[in-house]
């Protein structure tokens, strides 16, 4: 069963590594998320293959367990998914903060030419 546990959380750690990167390849992902699941996704394929850090293994010797860390790994996919959301959301708040920015700057250019056409102030337009 240890072994069983261990070869789940390489292959958990790799599929979720290589999700991962296509996720940031296709800009759903920023660096910052990308990096944070890199060491996540590494620290998960180490505690199945170094003998150090798989010591935890030996705890889990029933079927109770394993359905236990499937439901682990549904909830780390869920976090993955929420963290996507996240960075999504954060790149659209940038360039609505952009255009924001560029039809002030608009808004500004066209209150100056009213002022030379009409030669009222801002404030009285």
């Amino acid at each position: 069963m240890p072994l069983v546990l261990r070869i789940i959380m390489v292959v958990a750690g790799c599929l979720f590594l290589i999700l991962n990167f296509i996720t940031y390849v296709k800009k759903n992902l920023t660096e910052k998320f990308t990096w944070m699941w890199t060491i996540f996704c590494i620290v998960m394929i180490l505690s199945g293959i170094v003998p150090g850090l798989n010591s935890w293994s030996f705890k889990f010797n029933s079927w109770g367990y394993m359905a236990l860390c499937i439901i682990l790994v549904l909830i780390v996919q869920f976090i993955f998914i929420i963290t996507k959301e996240i960075a999504n959301l954060k790149k659209r708040n940038k360039e609505l903060a952009m255009h924001v920015s560029l039809l002030n700057q608009e808004n500004e250019r066209i209150l100056a030419e009213l002022e030379k056409l009409t030669g009222r102030t801002k404030a009285e337009l």
